[in-house]
């Protein structure tokens, strides 16, 4: 039968050889195991043609927290926490979430882009962070997030069949790297069992050549017993079940579950592993309520319900109990779409909702897929009267098309054994309809989305359609105990409360039950919570009154239930009342002022200078950047914080008490009430750059990518210059933005190394639009020009530079200091 242990062929070449861009395998065939350990091999081996990051993006929430802990098993195998070549197990395996990236300090894998990273996420955290729009995390870092996911980047996108119109976007942004270049190599792999490679021909991406079909393309795999007792051997017997949604529009759904639980579990193999699959997670609930009342409470530990409707922790625990150690043979599974792919689980029998044919496909691989039957599984598809005459709104056929189901109901009536060697293979035929992609991104839709500036009414351009189908994106919900704690008092959000909501059961979940959303406005003693009025949107975080209900832990979001209080895990201590949680960060928050040790400014200046160089060495050991755009990065990072010389600035470092003329970057207690409302220290740094070495001739000297990357290194000052809607007009100021006055002084700084920035009088005559015979082009037609020349990811790639250095600067700073104080005390009490 073969060793077990050998890898297929196509692991091995994944290993020594460049990768294709398309992958189709069939299930069952460890290509998860293939990506990441062929990455981790050719990090070894050729490291100058291996992006160092791994970013893994799948389709449903219910694989990632399994993806992250079969990789980091696989790296402590491997010793990596020692080998400085490899992810570190704990800090280089990255899940990248909403709700819970508010924290003061960025994460390691943004703070060391020069150290390879596994990040793993879903669609929806990934893409929205690759279209700069990143769901749930602070606004001000999605130019950091973009940059990273778009230069030396290794994209994943596993099971594309259930991506929907994410699938077209992540084709349309690897054709825009090509087309627009990189500042470091990014490249994309798509895999499944069921890909058709004509789905990823758009626009922008043309060439789908680079294609690996296994076994078809892999002789050795192909004549490998493993490969044949898994494709040939592995015998699944199809026919329909008896049950069926019944009724005008299939409206008695009660009637429907009770049927399919009996026919479950007269036809339940004992000791054998029984999978239900139903293609919503109402219809799992109501056939998982059904069982639980047929088998009892003897019959509890024997019925598991899976979807992505879960807190964190009670989806774990079921997961847990699907695939962990003490997970039991002889079981009842209830699931979605959640389990069919990527699930690492087998069974004896299956049950499911018609479904389109690639997703069928993938579900049709959770039976028998090791051949472990030896009389063979069974397969019983359940049909679905989705006719117009039958079901006229479609409400059965949710979330999939008519037409998909109906063609899949075709390909059923003649399958009577559903091995993979008895299967079509995933190109269309001519019965095939691909769906058609209703919103694709456009190289003008990159460029807009570069501009963070949410627009004068307060929003920002809608990437949903671009990610999801539009019936199928989420917002994130999270419960509180009002009684203990009134809501804008309550602190931020934490990724274990957060529970994944479909944006069409939003308001059946918000109709008697009043939301709560984050203030990213907020400011001196507002509160962080306001009321959510209206309808949610794709990626916003909503808090709920506990007590009245909405979420069950044995089945999840259940929005019906309002007669009992939800189970709340404990968040952290309120801030007092009226002051704002110290980890929200606003447009008028310097958050990373407030230090536990003071810093002259100048040192900060020189210091951030130095990191900033010895970053841009460590990355071009690689790929170089020129010597112009380094120049640009270690100019930006020299200027970066002058503008905190502006007293209005000084006045809000109250902690340690300044001699007269003295300069803090940092102080041990920042008080943001006192100066002005709004104040931007990088936009004066960055006037007070441009007026000393603007001129007319700024674009060709690199003045203006100077200027561009000092403004934009907190990700508050970017494309736009204008005052924020909430700033008052000072009387008798000519122009205002972000708390700069016209005319305002910045005294004279000392950079350092002998340079010096001069005192000035700022200027906002940027502000206008045209051309100025003193102030030159507009700080649009500026940055519109860089973005032009530069284009959007090489851009990011220098402005993260920036804030990387300024950041990891900030923490050596306070990291020696503390390191001096211990010294002082240990030698104190000696």
């Amino acid at each position: 039968m073969g060793n077990p242990l050998q890898p297929y062929e196509y692991q091995r070449r994944l290993a020594v050889e460049p990768w294709p861009e398309v992958l189709i395998a069939p299930t069952g065939l460890g290509k998860t195991a293939a990506i990441v350990l062929g990455w981790l091999w050719r990090r070894r081996i050729a490291r100058e043609d291996t992006p160092l990051r791994l970013v893994l993006c799948l389709p449903m929430r219910t694989l990632v927290e399994q993806t992250r802990d079969a990789v980091r098993g696989w790296l402590d195998r491997l010793g990596a926490s020692e080998d400085v070549s490899l992810p570190h197990p704990e800090d280089g395996v990255v899940v990248l979430m909403g709700g819970g990236e508010r924290e003061k300090e960025p994460p390691p894998w943004m703070r060391h882009p020069e150290r390879p990273a596994i990040l793993i996420g879903t669609q929806d955290m990934l893409l929205s962070r690759a279209l700069m729009r990143g769901y749930g995390m602070s606004r001000f870092r999605w130019p950091v997030d973009f940059a990273l996911l778009h230069n030396d980047a290794q994209w994943v996108f596993d099971e594309v069949q259930a991506m929907g119109a994410g699938l077209a976007t992540s084709a349309q942004l690897q054709g825009l790297r090509e087309a627009l270049g990189t500042a470091r190599p990014a490249r994309s792999l798509w895999l499944s069992a069921t890909l058709d490679p004509a789905w990823l021909v758009t626009v922008d991406h043309r060439d789908t050549s680079r294609i690996l079909r296994v076994p078809d393309d892999v002789p050795q795999d192909a004549a490998d017993p493993r490969v044949r007792r898994l494709l040939v051997e592995a015998h699944k017997h199809v026919r329909p079940a008896t049950s069926r949604p019944g009724g005008a529009g299939g409206k008695d759904i009660d009637a429907y579950a009770a049927a399919l639980a009996g026919e479950v579990l007269e036809a339940h193999r004992p000791g054998r592993t029984t999978i239900v699959i139903l293609n919503t997670v109402a219809r799992a609930q109501k056939v998982h309520r059904a069982l639980t009342k047929r088998m009892g409470p003897e019959g509890a530990d024997r019925l598991l319900l899976i979807h992505s409707r879960f807190r964190p922790a009670e989806r774990k625990a079921q997961l847990e109990r699907l695939t962990g150690p003490e997970a039991t043979a002889d079981r009842i599974v209830v699931a979605t779409q959640a389990i069919e792919a990527g699930v690492d689980v087998t069974s004896a029998l299956l049950f499911t909702e018609l479904a389109p044919w690639p997703s069928l496909v993938q579900r049709f691989g959770r039976v028998n897929r090791y051949g472990e039957c030896g009389d063979g599984a069974e397969i019983r598809w359940i049909d679905l009267p989705v006719s117009k005459e039958v079901d006229p709104k479609g409400e059965l056929a949710v979330p999939y098309a008519a037409e998909g189901l109906a063609e899949a109901h075709t390909r059923l009536a003649d399958l009577v054994d559903a091995a993979p060697a008895n299967l079509p293979p995933p190109e269309r035929t001519p019965g095939d309809r691909t769906p058609p992609v209703r919103h694709v991104l456009r190289r003008k839709d990159l460029l807009d989305l570069f501009d963070t500036d949410p627009d004068l009414t307060g929003f920002d351009i809608d990437v949903s359609p671009f990610i999801r189908d539009t019936k199928d994106t989420d917002f994130q919900v999270l419960w509180r105990d009002f009684a203990t704690g009134k809501p804008d008092d309550q602190p931020l959000p934490r990724p274990e409360e957060l529970c994944s909501v479909p944006i069409r059961r939003g308001e059946e979940l918000l109709k008697a039950r009043q939301g709560w959303r984050l203030n990213p406005q907020a400011k001196g003693t507002e509160s962080i919570w306001v009321r959510l009025d209206g309808k949610p949107w794709p990626g916003l975080v909503v808090m709920l009154d506990a007590a009245l209900g909405g979420y069950d832990p044995v089945i999840g979001l259940a929005p019906e239930i309002t007669d009992r209080k939800v189970p709340i895990h404990e968040p952290p201590s309120a801030p007092q009342a009226g002051a704002p949680d110290p980890d929200t960060e606003s447009h008028d928050d310097d958050r990373d002022t407030r230090q536990d040790r003071p810093v002259p400014l100048t040192d900060h200046l020189v210091h951030v200078a130095e990191t900033a160089e010895a970053l841009c060495a460590a990355l071009e050991q690689t790929h170089p950047l020129s010597p112009a755009d380094r120049a640009a990065v270690v100019t930006a990072a020299r200027w970066h914080d002058v503008g905190k010389a502006h007293p209005k600035f000084q006045e809000r470092m109250t902690e340690p008490v300044r001699p007269d003329g003295a300069l803090l970057a940092k102080a041990s207690r920042y008080d943001r009430r006192k100066g002005r409302p709004y104040f931007r220290h990088e936009l004066a740094s960055a006037l007070a750059f441009l007026q000393q070495h603007g001129g007319a001739d700024a674009n060709v000297n690199g003045a203006d990518l100077v200027a561009y990357l000092i403004a934009a290194h907190h990700g508050k000052v970017r494309l736009s210059l204008r005052a924020l809607p909430q700033e008052s007009a000072p009387a008798g100021v000519l122009r205002f933005a972000r708390g700069i006055h016209e005319g305002d002084g910045l005294p004279a700084v000392d950079l350092g190394d002998g340079g010096r920035s001069d005192p000035v009088s700022l200027s906002l005559g940027l502000m206008e639009l045209g051309d100025s015979e003193t102030q030159g082009l507009s700080w649009a037609a500026r940055t519109a020009r860089l973005l032009e020349d530069h284009k959007p990811f090489r851009l990011a790639w220098l402005e993260s530079l920036v804030r990387i250095a300024d950041w990891r600067a900030s923490a050596d700073e306070q990291d020696k200091a503390r390191q001096r104080k211990t010294r002082e005390d240990d030698h104190g009490q000696e």
